[in-house]
């Protein structure tokens, strides 16, 4: 086995020769975890949970600010939404900082599961397994049906959104955000940048129909055709990166 991962490894070495090696500088002189977050944000997107709320705060910002204020209502919506992975996220992360403190290597043990986890998640992306976890629904649902009608009402639905974890948006977040935010200088913006990402494809769609580039439901319908494709490629690059890492950190 040993012989297998040293192969392994030596033939993604050689594929940093030559002009590989500006890429690697510049991604080495980068906040790569950082983006990282960002994009497991932005595959979070892809879950049921979050199509279904980022189409509904969608529907909510189009019909409560009307088509020219679409844009200024979905900014409130992911700041609510920021709030509160900014805070679920920090409390983790300061929870694995003081535990690590104790003389507890969470961060050591944080950063050899990375490698597992991503396999797990990619498998789930492809419905290859049944992820487990997920929590907040129904908490979801009940607050977002108290949310009101004036200027606070979609930072609000952004707050009551944020509770509801699908099993894929749970492993991305704690299982894969949280441990990469344990061992990085910035890991505290960490949960709130995933909020942004998960968030991209609503701000995206609002800024279209701002524009009047398109009705809502009819741009909605077209995000929703993507999900399938979206997942099935970030599961793929999951595998792969989850194997690496596992082989890596385990192995060598």
């Amino acid at each position: 086995m040993a012989d297998v991962v040293i192969a392994w490894y030596s033939w993604l070495s050689r594929l940093t020769q030559g002009p590989v090696f500006v890429i690697q500088d510049w991604i080495e002189a980068s906040s790569v975890p950082l983006v990282s977050a960002l994009l497991f944000g932005l595959i979070g997107a892809t879950s049921p949970c979050q199509l279904t709320t980022n189409l509904g705060a969608l529907a909510f910002s189009a019909s409560r600010a009307g088509t020219a204020r679409i844009l200024g209502a979905s900014l409130s919506y992911v700041a609510g939404k920021v709030l509160v992975y900014s805070v679920v996220g920090g409390l983790a992360v300061v929870l694995g900082l003081q535990l690590q403190g104790a003389s507890i290597p969470v961060v050591l043990v944080a950063r050899k599961l990375l490698g597992p986890l991503m396999l797990l998640v990619g498998l789930g992306l492809l419905g290859l397994v049944r992820l487990p976890g997920g929590f907040g629904l129904g908490l979801s649902r009940r607050l977002a049906g108290r949310v009101p009608r004036g200027g606070r009402g979609a930072f609000l639905l952004g707050v009551a959104f944020s509770f509801a974890f699908c099993p894929t948006l749970f492993w991305l977040f704690f299982g894969l955000t949280v441990p990469l935010a344990l061992h990085s200088p910035a890991g505290w913006s960490f949960p709130g940048v995933f909020a942004v990402g998960t968030a991209l494809p609503l701000l995206a769609l609002a800024t279209l129909v701002s524009l009047g580039w398109g009705a809502a439901d009819r741009l909605a319908g077209g995000v929703a055709r993507w999900h399938r494709p979206v997942k099935w490629v970030a599961g793929a690059a999951f595998i792969v990166a989850g194997l690496h890492d596992t082989l890596i950190y385990w192995w060598l």
